[in-house]
């Protein structure tokens, strides 16, 4: 029995280890190795992948490749043309030298063509219309001359009295005032004296005549001209009154046809009596030729 050594109070020291047993040592067992982890030589496989192109690169690239082939068929479509107009100036210019140079060579101008005439029986273009506007300051109709105040007047006759009366009502009395003369026929009348069976005589001026009474008995024959210009009486009567005045000048187709002056005659009423029958005064003025 080994002996051992006396213990010491708790606390104090540690307690030494236990000591081998007498005898051969055995060496203690060798550490043991650390585990080898065993790990795969490769991974799984990942497949590859492209992420893919935004959406605004895509439509861009696909504008830019439509815009390309859009220019490739306008240079196709241009060169196409351009070929065409290339065999139709060789066809031309062969055209041209099979007809030994005679026409127009090839792209010249060509000359416009030349109008028809028109027919004979068409009327000229600078020919007047025949329903033309008589010029105002012509107060007998076509061919008479104008009046305006270049018009130098020659006295025909001054303060001649005619009486116009009919025998029944309704019957008319014409008057020639170049003369001056009552109760003609009418192919030479200026004025003609109507008077009716249930109203007021009236007169009128005869074909070919043109008055106003815009007048006066007091009125220049200028004065005259211009009332008649601007104030024409044409078909419209005139009542029998004292003190009515009508500016008038006779008939130039009929002056022209016995080679006479036309008139420019200033007539007024002076009496109307109770039988109708109407008095008038006029003085008249040759127009010149």
């Amino acid at each position: 029995m080994i002996p051992t050594a006396p213990m010491s109070p708790p606390g104090a020291y540690p307690p030494f280890p236990p000591a081998p047993p007498q005898g051969r040592a055995t060496p203690p067992p060798p550490p043991a190795p650390p585990p080898i982890l065993s790990a795969p030589l490769s991974s799984p496989a990942v497949p590859f992948s492209v992420p893919p192109a935004p959406p605004g690169g895509r439509s861009r690239m696909t504008l830019v490749a439509l815009g390309v082939a859009v220019l490739a068929l306008l240079v196709a479509l241009g060169s196409l043309m351009a070929a065409w107009r290339a065999v139709d100036q060789a066809a031309d210019a062969k055209q041209f030298a099979l007809a030994g140079g005679s026409g127009t060579a090839p792209g010249a101008t060509q000359p416009l063509p030349v109008s028809a005439a028109p027919p004979s029986d068409a009327a000229p273009a600078d020919a007047a219309p025949t329903d033309a506007p008589v010029d105002p300051g012509t107060p007998s109709g076509t061919g008479a001359p104008p009046l305006d105040e270049r018009t130098v007047y020659t006295v025909k006759y001054d303060s001649e009295t005619l009486t116009l009366k009919t025998t029944n009502c309704s019957d008319q009395m014409y008057a020639d005032l170049d003369e001056p003369r009552a109760n003609v026929g009418s192919a030479g009348a200026d004025l003609v004296l109507n008077t009716s069976c249930s109203g007021p005589s009236f007169l009128k001026l005869w074909s070919g005549v043109e008055g106003s009474t815009s007048a006066s008995p007091g009125r220049t024959p200028h004065d005259c001209a211009e009332a008649i210009r601007t104030s024409p009486l044409g078909e419209a009567p005139v009542p029998a009154r004292k003190g009515t005045a009508i500016c008038l000048t006779t008939s130039f187709e009929a002056a022209q046809e016995r080679g006479d002056n036309q008139r420019l005659v200033l007539v007024e009423i002076t009496g109307v009596a109770d039988d109708g029958a109407v008095t008038i005064r006029s003085r008249a003025w040759n127009i010149p030729r």
